[in-house]
């Protein structure tokens, strides 16, 4: 298997396993104040601190939530118009290739033409003659 290292991740990528790193660790340092506080009752800053942690772990998981969907839309949108310009290119690519070989085949097609017409005037000058020879024919026979 190929794995990438996080140095070769997307921006976007690295972005939401940092946010979702700092979630964690607010939520896990969250839970160990509030489990200081619950060993130690007392102790009312250690209570203020688990509080002020989880409403922090909750205010930034709302956040979070509403982030990752804008960045799953984004990805959503960059990929279909990263597939239209693809098809766009190949479309391109394929009409060019058409034109260079129509442009290619228009010489061999003049040559044809040349020849055609070539052919059509002997073909006319048979045709003449032939009259001439039917009226030739049609004389005799009189």
């Amino acid at each position: 298997m190929n794995f990438k290292t996080i140095r070769d991740f997307h921006w976007i990528t690295k972005m939401v396993i940092a946010l979702t790193a700092l979630l964690l660790g607010l939520l896990i340092a969250g839970g160990i104040a509030s489990s200081y506080w619950m060993s130690n009752q007392q102790d009312q800053t250690a209570f203020n601190a688990s509080q002020g942690l989880l409403s922090m772990v909750m205010t930034l998981a709302s956040i979070l939530m509403q982030v990752f969907l804008l960045i799953l839309i984004f990805m959503a949108i960059h990929m279909v118009v990263t597939r239209i310009k693809m098809w766009i290119e190949t479309y391109l690519d394929a009409m060019l290739a058409k034109l260079d070989l129509l442009v290619a085949q228009k010489p061999e097609s003049e040559k044809v033409g040349a020849t055609l017409a070539a052919m059509n005037e002997k073909v006319d000058g048979m045709e003449k003659k032939l009259e001439h020879i039917e009226r030739i024919l049609v004389n005799v026979g009189e």
